[in-house]
Formats: C-alpha cells, structure tokens, sequence
C-alpha cells in the first residue's frame, strides 16, 4: 500500500489528495518485505492442508495404511506448527513497522504544527489538533499493520482456494463464482454509506474532546457558579452525538458480515446438497467433499477478512483527509530566500507604518497604526478590551503578519529578517502565564539553554520571584507540576517574566502579564525593569494607568487607531479615553 486516496467533495470541485506513506515504509523495508512473504508461506500451509486431509480420507483410511495415515498426519501438524511460526514472525515484524511508521508520522505531524503562525493554529482546537496526531494517526498505523499482514494472505487464499476448488469439480466451483457479485456489491453499498459517516464522527470525537479539556481546565469556575449540572448536560449532549454516529456506523458495519455469511453459508448448503449427490453416483469421493468445503470456508473466510480490511480503510480515509488538512497548510510567517541575521549588537530602533491588521479580513483590528520607538525607551499601551492591544504586540515578533504597512528595526522591514533571529531578540511575555511540566530551572532556560546560574538569579531577582522561589525547599529546582498549577497566579506570571528576562533581550513586551501582581510588586518589577535593563526597549501593555504612567511615551487605542500619545500628564490634558480610563481607577 504506497497511497490512500480519498476524495473529498466540496460545493465546488473535488479534490483528490494523495497521502504518501511510501518515504514512510521505506524506512522500513525490510519489515514491510519479510513479513508479507512469511504471511504467503503461512497461507500456504492452509492452502495444502485440506488437500493433505482428502488424500488421508480417500487413500490411507479405505486400504488401511496405518503408516500412510501416521505420516501424513505427522505432515499436517508439522505444516500448521510452521505456519503458526510464519504468523508470529510475520506480526512481530508487522507491529514494528505499523508502530515505527505512527511513532514517525506523529514526529512529523507535530515538526508542522510547530511552523504554523498563529493564523493556521486559529483555524483548529487544541484537541482537534492532538485527536489528529494521536487518534487520526492510530487509525492509519493500524490500517498499515493490518495490510502488510494481510496483503499476501487473504488474497492468496482467496484465489488458491477458489483455483483448487475448481480443480476439484468445477460444476460445484460456478455455485460460489455465481455468489461472488453478490458479495462485491454489498461491499460497494455498505461503503457507500458509512464513508462519508467517519468524518462526522472524527469531528463529533473532536467535541467531545473539547468540552472535556474545557471542564477539567475550568473545575474551579464550574463549581463557583454551581454550573455542575450544566456541563454534564453540556458533556452528555456531546457524547450522545458521538455514541449516535458510532451506533449508526456500527449498524452498518455489523449487517455486512452476518449477511456475507449467509450468502456464504447458503452457498455451502447447495453445495454439500450437489455434492452429497455427486458421491453417491461416484462422480466425487468423500474427501474430495470434504476438501472442496474446506476451501469453500477459506473463501468465505478471506472475503469476511477483505470486508473488514475495506471497512478499515473506509475509516483510515477519514483519517487521512484530518491530517492531510493539517499537512497542506502553508505557513504564513515564512523567511524570505536569503534573510538577514538581526545582531544583538543592533539599535532596537522601532517604527510602525500606518501598519493595519485583520483576523478575519473583513474587518481591522488594527488601523493606520504609526509610531516610532527609540532605543531604550518605555513604552506603555493602553485602551479598552478590544482596542487591540495584544493584537499590536503579536506583530512584532511575528506571530501575525501585518495586512498593511510595515514594521521596521534599524530601518530593516522586520520580514527581511529571519524569524529564528528575531524572536531571539525580541522577548515577549503573554497576558496567559504559561509554565511547562518540569522545574523552575528548565523554565527559565526556556528562552536560553545555556544561561548561566548568575544570570538565572538575575532574571528572578528582577521578576520579584527570588523570594518564594528561594524559600522552596529544592529551590530553583522545585518541580513545576503541568501548565503551573502548584503555583499561584502571581507567582505564574512573574516566573513568565524572569523566563522572558533571562539573557537581556533587547526588545521586551509585558502583554498585561503583571494583572495578578498587588501594587507594591508591580511597583518593584517595573523599578527593577527599569534600573536593570536600562539599553532594553520595554514595551508594557496594561490596564492600569498606574502602571505605565512612569514610560517614556504611552500610546491610547481605541477601536484599533491611535487616539492618543504623550506622557502620562499630555495624556491627561489632551486624551479624553485616557482621562477616563485614569480617573475611573483613581476616584
């Protein structure tokens, strides 16, 4: 199997997207060559088996043989020992390979999340995303595993069988020939219905994957408001969609087989009816019957095989189209062919040209921004929820890229440079505080892998985290449990801003990540800031008015434009949005 091909109907064309797995299997040659030919010899014993038997039945058991009986009995079991070993050897082989090539799509599909900007991540959840390298990849890692053990088998029986039963009598061989069509359009039906039922159930899977990560982030808001009841009928109504698609494939799925084994089974009846009548006028023996049944069942038996495999393919076609989705995306922060490196050395000189953003591109959420920063200055950014603030900093280093207009360093459109270099030299700390599972230690050398102790202690000591982190009994080696949680929020947020500190960055962006801190610690982070990372161009972003009313210059928005810039007492005389904003916080 070098390509899944699934074809996916839009309102406007259809598109065929191939999956390539063959640079996958490759890699895995050997176990994808070995185990289908040890799966054809395994096939081969049960092929001969039955011949094996008829020969006991029509020669040993009617002359006596006592010899010829033992013999060829002693070859039948030493054939089925062998063919057991063939299928061991063969599933071992076959589960490396499944399980080598998930380990290294689930590699690669996580190496392309990590170049998507943030517009791609907008398009899918976070469980979306995780359900489509986990789940969406098990289902092809299966559908692998079971084709490389299958691929030389059922086929191989399928048509040994049906050549041997004709062999024996061919009258009796058109009965089942007859019943094959029949088969294969129950297949077709069966298909037809159930394909286009797996996507739905991937994206009902992927509801149900939300509302959970959603309760178990949000237990403590759930409980406050007494919303219990709610979201189990929030979770209940996710989980009955899903159940209600699964039960529908199932239904589907579970009719195939039972019908296939009718037809099979009725086959058979006709057949050991004709051929019991073909006995008794001596134009078949009784094991010549006997074979011709047995083969019939392992044709029967291969269909019911085919049918599940094709049922398992149905399923990996949804499967496919999921990650495919997420392999096609393109990037849309990329470097140009030959960018430039951005120095430390470089003057954090900044400048905005009338730079306008969309989310949407339907309406901006960022207009006519302009405005130039000089090395070492504070900045501050003010305005109410929506005036898009975060949405102003997410540009500088790249997270978006600008719809209109221009961003500068030292004269240079921050595009021409590489964005490795750039988000080096800018450091940015969120208005979520986001710590890794781990210790404090291995958080702060988040942003520099080889920081040194001195100037571990140096980011800590600016963030006013040296005190509670000095007071932990392993100290800066305190393990941090998933996303913080033995923390504080306070505490979260300033070892987020010691991580961003350490190193010196020459830019540095505080997105509101100060909100959990009383006054007189913001108070001793900014004059910290301040006095420590004096050639650093600080940009704040914050609610408060206190809290920026020492920059340089503070920017007001509102809307999205710029309705305001100065000191804070120019802003006080000529700003009526930041007059109202500081007057409501200090009545």
């Amino acid at each position: 199997m070098v390509y899944f091909i699934y074809k996916i109907k839009t309102k406007r064309e259809n598109i065929f997207m191939k999956f390539k797995l063959l640079p996958y299997l490759k890699r895995y040659k050997l176990q994808v060559i070995v185990a289908p030919i040890l799966k054809f010899l395994e096939a081969v014993t049960d092929l001969v088996t039955p011949f094996l038997v008829a020969l006991i039945l029509d020669k040993g058991i009617p002359s006596g043989d006592t010899n010829y009986i033992i013999w060829m009995s002693v070859l039948i079991i030493g054939m089925n020992g062998a063919g057991f070993v063939f299928a061991i050897l063969c599933q071992k082989l076959s589960a490396k390979a499944a399980f080598g090539l998930g380990r290294d799509l689930r590699k690669d599909i996580y190496s392309k999340i990590t170049t998507l900007s943030s517009s791609e991540m907008d398009k899918y959840t976070t469980m979306s995303m995780t359900n489509r390298a986990v789940n969406d990849v098990g289902q092809v890692q299966n559908a692998v595993g079971t084709t490389i053990r299958n691929v030389a088998r059922a086929p191989f029986l399928l048509v040994g069988s049906t050549i041997m039963a004709i062999i024996i009598n061919a009258r009796l061989s058109l009965i089942f020939l007859i019943v094959i069509p029949l088969i294969l359009l129950l297949f077709f039906i069966i298909m037809k219905k159930t394909n286009p039922l797996f996507i739905f159930a991937k994206q009902n899977l992927d509801n149900v994957s939300n509302v959970t990560r959603e309760n178990l982030s949000g237990t403590r808001v759930v409980r406050a408001f007494n919303k219990q009841q709610y979201e189990i009928d929030r979770f209940d109504k996710a989980n009955k969609n899903y159940m209600d698609i699964n039960l529908k494939i199932g239904t589907y799925s579970s009719v195939l087989q039972p019908i296939l084994s009718l037809i099979v089974n009725i086959a058979i009846i006709i057949v050991v009816w004709v051929g019991g009548i073909q006995v008794n006028i001596g134009g078949l023996s009784q094991g010549q019957i006997i074979s011709f049944i047995s083969y019939l069942a392992q044709i029967s038996g291969s269909l019911i095989k085919i049918a599940r495999i094709s049922i398992i393919y149905v399923r990996t076609g949804a499967s496919i189209k999921r990650i495919n989705n997420i392999f096609v995306l393109e990037p849309s922060v990329l470097d140009i062919k030959d960018p430039k490196l951005l120095a430390k050395e470089t003057l954090p000189q900044i400048q905005f040209k009338k730079v306008s953003f969309s989310y949407n591109g339907i309406k901006d959420a960022l207009k006519d921004f302009s405005c130039d920063i000089m090395p070492g200055e504070t900045i501050g950014i003010i305005g109410g929820t929506g005036s898009g603030k975060s949405t102003l900093v997410n540009l500088l280093p790249r997270f978006y890229d600008v719809t209109k207009g221009e961003i500068l360093i030292d004269g240079v459109n921050i595009k021409d440079y590489s964005v490795e270099t750039l988000r080096d030299y800018v450091s940015i700390v969120p208005q979520n505080p986001t710590l890794f599972s781990g210790t404090i230690e291995s958080n702060l050398k988040f942003r520099k892998e080889n920081a040194s102790q001195e100037e571990l202690t140096k980011a800590l000591i600016i963030s006013q985290s040296y005190g509670f982190v000095s007071e932990k009994p392993n100290g800066i080696k305190t393990v941090v449990e998933r996303g913080g949680r033995n923390f504080s929020g306070g505490q979260r947020q300033r070892l987020t801003i010691a991580r961003a500190v350490v190193g010196d960055p020459k830019i540095l962006i505080l997105d509101d990540s100060s909100s959990a801190l009383d006054f007189q610690t913001d108070f001793e982070l900014r004059k910290a800031l301040n006095n420590t990372l004096k050639n650093t161009t600080k940009i704040y972003v914050s609610q408060r008015t206190n809290s920026i009313k020492q920059a340089d210059k503070i920017i007001v928005l509102d809307n999205g434009s710029i309705v305001g810039i100065g000191t804070h007492n120019e802003l006080l005389k000529s700003c009526e949005v930041y007059k109202e904003i500081h007057d409501s916080q200090n009545r």
